[in-house]
């Protein structure tokens, strides 16, 4: 809700929140179980937000590039507004929802959200996308310092007589049989309010001592919101001006955090700039290379993956060693 530019942009027009689960358009990337989970729960609460608003959520299950346009000519929207997505998937994905809107005379209008700075928009000097991230992180400094968070709409606007959606129990997102995350709920709280949560308590305490502690798994010396960045439950923008202000008297305790944001940065604008990154090596001499012991657990959709603070932008739904905790430490 909070710092959602799309949604901002016509918080006083009539409109209709629809999230579409299109399980097809992955392909290997399709969420895994622990990411299901997190699903749930996360547009559960959603759901609530949006309906605490005036404005309830629609659920739709298949083809976005098919369900998207028919909601639209249904309730004769002019323009659908998202937020942008940089995995290459949801980048074909939506130029086929694009082209259908179009073909109807409807506009895709997707705005920024997911990152700092659009990867296209950061260039080196001669025009072309960086590889080297000192240099990148050079060139985002020097667009100055992000955009501040926008504030969560009080109250929206419903379309008039909306078709029905689905119901998200029916969607069977949560494991049975055994029930493997009955302990999550205990470590993880999915959601808008868990991630302000979360980051609240990170700039309460263990921003200040994150160059220290962060490299010790012992200590909660990291922000643990990994998950919640993936979701969009809370923005970088937020994370950047929440420990900036956490922290201003003292922005060299705040850069290694900061820094971590920008490693973020940089794996998708090397994704945008080389969608073929998750498949294949940046130079192609490396295509050969042995990797012992990985291809099991790298495998797009494997439950294990390596953690890393830095690593390409996947799906963190696990705080444990054994889970994925990609994108910002």
């Amino acid at each position: 809700m909070a710092d959602n530019p799309a949604l901002d942009s016509i918080a006083d027009r009539p409109v209709l929140p629809v999230y579409v689960l299109d399980e097809t358009a992955a392909g290997a990337w399709t969420p895994g179980g622990a990411a299901r989970w997190w699903l749930h729960h996360s547009l559960a609460a959603l759901g609530a937000d949006l309906a605490a608003r005036g404005a309830p959520l629609l659920l739709a299950r298949g083809s976005a590039e098919i369900i998207i346009p028919a909601l639209a000519q249904a309730v004769g929207a002019a323009e659908v507004l998202a937020g942008r997505l940089h995995e290459p998937w949801a980048r074909e994905r939506d130029q086929r929802v694009a082209e259908a809107l179009a073909a109807d005379g409807r506009r895709l209008r997707l705005a920024t959200s997911a990152v700092l700075h659009e990867p296209a928009r950061v260039k080196s000097g001669s025009g072309q996308p960086y590889a080297v991230y000192t240099p990148f992180a050079r060139a985002v400094a020097a667009l100055g310092e992000p955009d501040p968070p926008l504030p969560a709409p009080a109250r929206l606007h419903p379309m008039p007589s909306p078709p029905p959606g689905e119901v998200l129990a029916d969607w069977a997102l949560l494991p049975r049989d055994p029930d493997w995350a009955a302990a999550f709920p205990a470590a993880w709280m999915p959601g808008e309010a868990g991630g302000a949560a979360r980051l609240a308590r990170f700039v309460a305490g263990p921003v200040a001592q994150y160059a220290a502690r962060r490299n010790l798994p012992g200590l909660a010396g990291t922000s643990g919101l990994s998950p919640h960045l993936h979701w969009g439950e809370v923005s970088p923008r937020q994370l950047w001006h929440a420990v900036r202000a956490a922290l201003p008297a003292e922005p060299a305790d705040a850069s290694p955090f900061l820094s971590e944001l920008l490693w973020r940065e940089f794996s998708y604008h090397l994704l945008w700039h080389r969608p073929t990154m998750p498949e294949q090596p940046l130079r192609p001499r490396f295509t050969g290379f042995p990797c012992r012991g990985m291809q099991r657990c790298c495998a797009p959709g494997s439950a294990a993956r390596p953690a890393s603070r830095s690593s390409m932008p996947a799906c963190g739904s696990s705080g444990s060693s054994a889970g994925c905790t990609t994108g910002c430490g």
